[in-house]
């Protein structure tokens, strides 16, 4: 029996209440040649049944059933049980649209240097309501900056070369609840990225999820990844209160403001010089960057009005088109509330 292009991979703990809709996702794909690999992660729901059920109407399905070890156990024994030439990441609370695969191997075989491709998402609400969409880069080089501050793709939305998996030897165990940034960043020194530019994938979020149970664990060692990554790249270790700056919504003081801002330029210049960059890959890079550190000016005006001032002509510098005399205007109107609110 030849192997199947596509091996699909989801992990699945207590899923019942979703798995109908999920299952049937994968199942009504337009592309056909794929097995779907589920790992039951010691369930104690009616999961085990649905997944009988299915396994018995589609050979496509195997299912294989585990103590609870947790996501990463899960993922690694699917991903080494895996035959096809291509992984597909799936959870067992979202949704494929029936062309996702499709697009993605077109994505994939048209960009050979592309090891992982993700697509746009949207965001759905426990009921299956509209939350909003995540549109990412469809640009490798663009997804290259992207890495310095959190995820470039969805992972439940990827497709996957397998040799690229093999070659980093999968989820590292102790990556607990950071498992796909981890993930990215080891697979960044030896491929590249992409993203389908279409909506292929509904991302449930809702209380009960894995993602929204373990946000606030993640943090601190998503911070530490991130220190070794910039530190690696640059070869020099930034003051890590200037990383945890580049993510805070809500800077501490001043002075991690400034270190924040400098250590974008920094990795703003030294990236510009490693990666020659085309027009479009020039103008989205330096827009983002600008974007980045006229937020961090803002995040300024609550300690000081002149730092507000110089930060923002230096997102200037980044890219003028970002300030445009309208943005100007709604900024200055913006700066100046602030202030009759009583920042400094």
């Amino acid at each position: 029996m030849c192997n199947p292009t596509i091996s699909v991979v989801m992990p699945a703990y207590n899923a019942g209440k979703f798995l109908d809709e999920v299952v049937c996702s994968i199942l009504d794909q337009t592309f056909r040649d794929f097995e779907f690999i589920i790992v039951d992660d010691g369930s104690t729901d009616d999961t085990a049944f649905i997944l009988e059920k299915y396994a018995k109407a589609d050979s496509r399905l195997r299912v294989f059933r585990q103590a609870n070890e947790g996501m990463i156990s899960a993922l690694n024994r699917g991903c080494r049980l895996a035959r096809g030439h291509f992984i597909a990441r799936m959870d067992a609370d979202d949704i494929s649209l029936p062309h996702r695969f499709e697009r993605q191997l077109d994505y994939i075989e048209k960009n050979p240097k592309v090891g992982i491709v993700g697509t746009w998402i949207t965001e759905i609400a426990i009921d299956g309501s509209v939350r909003g969409n995540w549109c990412p880069s469809p640009l490798p080089k663009v997804l290259r900056w992207r890495h310095f501050f959190g995820g470039c793709v969805h992972h439940p939305s990827v497709l996957i070369r397998r040799e690229i998996l093999e070659k980093i030897d999968f989820y590292r165990p102790d990556a607990v609840h950071v498992e796909d940034i981890d993930l990215w960043l080891r697979a960044s020194a030896i491929t590249e990225f992409g993203n389908v530019p279409e909506l292929l994938f509904k991302y449930r979020v809702w209380d009960g999820s894995v993602s929204q149970q373990r946000r606030l664990k993640a943090r601190e060692i998503h911070m530490n990844l991130m220190a070794s990554f910039i530190s690696e790249f640059l070869g020099v270790d930034p003051p890590f209160k200037a990383i945890t700056g580049l993510k805070a919504r809500e800077c501490e003081s001043l002075q991690q403001v400034l270190l924040a801002a400098t250590l974008l330029e920094s990795l703003y210049w030294s990236f510009q010089e490693a990666n020659p960059l085309n027009t479009e890959e020039y103008l989205e890079i330096s827009s983002d960057a600008a974007k980045r550190m006229a937020m961090l000016a803002f995040q300024a005006l609550q300690f000081k009005s002149v730092t507000f001032l110089s930060l923002l002509m230096r997102a200037f510098r980044l890219n003028h088109r970002l300030l445009s005399p309208s943005v100007i205007i709604r900024n200055l109107n913006r700066a100046r509330l602030l202030q009759l609110l009583g920042a400094r």
